[in-house]
């Protein structure tokens, strides 16, 4: 067992290339279980991390002091820590693009991913799923604190958190940007997919919540506080699933702006399937406009705008799969 790092400690502008690795059962006593970054920035490509941890943070990978590591095709099963089940952004920004977690876990916050920052912390988020992952406290999948991640393109099913935020937390003067999204069978006791407090203001565009779950309050969205808000533009989402704390406006959810109140009409959400059917509402009903930039793509890397409803007038979709008539 290493102090940082179990397999790989990265410091001082190394860059190196890992592909096709394999990381099982390393562990760390301090940060990382498999790799450290320390402002550094590896390029790491079509590798597999299971069963790597950490009792204090990031149980695969941990990034800090400005590191920004490219992780590319990469699997994340069953990692675990304190906090950043899988990867923990210190004052750092990844990019993440067609990556896999499932069953990763913490003991507090982000069962995934956690991003944290004194500074600066803006991780890339793109083409990814987010499947069974948990956290004791906070943040099934992702857990923000005082950063603005850019989530694209990525799947969030059966994500836990026993506290808040079942698929995201954000808190602190958190600003993600989250676009073209599914949520959907994530659970909480307060926010099924997503939770706000202390001047959060998330915003999706085009993105699905449908089907998630809280035992106490916002079975798809919570506000915390009436600094935060959250804006919906051109999204699907069961608005009877709305949470506030006591005397929280409603206003703070804004969904005014073109969105659709109605089943999605997924495949086979029981098990797990989130493509659309051809009779769903979010067929063309989203914002090209919104999709993110360098984004062609959806989930499943089929063209990301097309004239799915067959009107002559291509428009993007809602959610991460883009219906191919």
């Amino acid at each position: 067992e290493a102090y940082n790092g179990g397999a790989i400690y990265c410091t001082n502008s190394s860059n190196p290339t890992l592909t096709d690795c394999t990381f099982t059962g390393n562990s760390a006593s301090e940060y990382g279980g498999a790799i450290y970054c320390d402002g550094s920035s590896p390029s790491i490509i079509n590798s597999t991390f299971s069963n790597n941890s950490v009792s204090t943070v990031g149980g695969a990978i941990y990034c800090c002091n400005h590191s920004s590591p490219t992780i590319t095709n990469c699997a994340f099963n069953g990692n675990s820590a304190g906090a950043g089940g899988a990867i923990l952004c210190d004052s750092s920004s990844p990019t993440i693009t067609n990556c896999v977690f499932s069953d990763n876990s913490t003991s507090s916050d982000g069962g995934a991913v956690y991003c944290w920052s004194t500074i600066s912390s803006s991780p890339s988020i793109t083409n990814c799923t987010f499947r069974d992952n948990s956290a004791d406290r906070f943040g099934g999948a992702i857990g923000c604190w005082q950063s603005s991640p850019m989530v694209s393109n990525c799947i969030f099913s059966g994500n836990n958190a026993g506290r808040s935020g079942g698929a995201i937390y954000a808190s602190n003067s958190s600003h993600p940007t989250i676009t073209n999204c599914t949520f959907s069978a994530n659970s909480a006791d307060c926010g099924g997919a997503i939770y706000c407090n202390n001047s959060t203001n998330p915003t999706l565009n085009n993105c699905i919540l449908w089907g998630n779950s809280a035992s106490t309050n916002g079975n798809e969205i919570y506000i915390d506080d009436s600094g935060s808000s959250c804006a919906l533009n051109y999204c699907c989402v069961d608005n009877s699933g709305y949470g506030f704390d006591s005397g929280v406006p409603t206003t703070t959810i804004d969904d005014s702006n073109n969105c659709v109140f109605v089943d999605p009409q997924f495949v086979d959400a029981a098990n797990g399937d989130y493509h659309l059917k051809d009779t769903s509402p979010c067929i063309d009903a989203g914002n090209n406009s919104l999709v993110s930039s360098g984004v062609a793509t959806d989930l499943d890397g089929n063209q990301r705008i097309v004239d799915g409803d067959n009107d002559g007038t291509a428009v993007v979709d809602i959610g991460a799969y883009e219906y191919q008539p």
